[in-house]
């Protein structure tokens, strides 16, 4: 059996699937990067840990320092660590999903040296009733919050 010898273009789109499912970064400048997270669900707050290829962030930043910076108050996002890793860095903040639309937040970060970071954090978040998405890996639930639309005030509980 030859016949998949033509399928070469097969086997690069399987294991895109399969990296499909984790969290991409892209970097857009010398210190700034898209990380897009994929399928959320509205009404749900996740804890995502990104891993950042030190090809991508300057190993010689001292990472420890970073904060998130309170200008523009961020919504959606909220910064928790960046941490050396064993192949560069490891960035973990929280995502809230508040509206069911694709939805992009930037994140700046600035070390004691003001030096600074930015993520724009991307998610296309899924509304009711839309299933659940398959999480990307590094993505992990932590609260759904009771949604407060009309259609839900006949809700007895379980």
């Amino acid at each position: 059996h030859h016949h998949h010898e033509d399928h070469h273009v097969h086997f690069s789109t399987e294991s895109d699937e399969m990296k499909e499912n984790s969290i991409v970064v892209r970097k857009r400048g010398e210190t700034s990067f898209e990380v897009q997270l994929g399928f959320l669900q509205v009404n749900h707050t996740y804890e995502v840990c990104v891993d950042l290829s030190s090809s991508d962030l300057d190993p010689s930043l001292d990472l420890e320092s970073y904060g998130q910076k309170e200008v523009p108050v961020p919504v959606h996002v909220k910064f928790l660590d960046l941490r050396k890793g064993e192949s560069g860095a490891s960035l973990t903040f929280v995502f809230k999903a508040l509206h069911d639309k694709v939805t992009k937040e930037k994140m700046f970060l600035a070390s004691k040296e003001e030096d600074e970071l930015q993520f724009e954090i991307v998610a296309r978040v899924l509304g009711k009733g839309k299933g659940t998405p398959l999480l990307r890996s590094g993505i992990h639930c932590i609260s759904v919050e009771p949604s407060d639309e009309t259609e839900d005030t006949d809700w007895k509980g379980f």
